[in-house]
């Protein structure tokens, strides 16, 4: 099986350390979720198939993503959006 594997970071360049990503299959149900490291980052292992990540933060930054998993390992970085009416 393959491995989804990528880096959350906040404002491009700074690890979103302790941001949680939650992975959702198809339908949208809750599957599993981790915390990333200090450098930001996240590995899930998977069977191939449509996923989704949704990943915050204690800071009220979010993320998400959609992607399809094939027969070989994916990197998808994230990027957390500021939380609305934040700076």
């Amino acid at each position: 099986m393959p491995n989804i594997t990528g880096h959350v970071t906040v404002h491009g360049d700074k690890p979103a350390k302790n941001a949680t990503v939650e992975l959702h299959n198809s339908t949208g149900d809750h599957i599993s979720q981790v915390v990333v490291d200090d450098q930001g980052a996240y590995r899930f292992h998977l069977a191939p198939g449509t996923w989704r990540l949704n990943v915050y933060d204690a800071h009220g930054h979010r993320g998400q993503a959609e992607f399809t998993l094939r027969d070989e390992d994916e990197h998808l970085d994230l990027d957390l959006e500021e939380p609305e009416g934040g700076h």
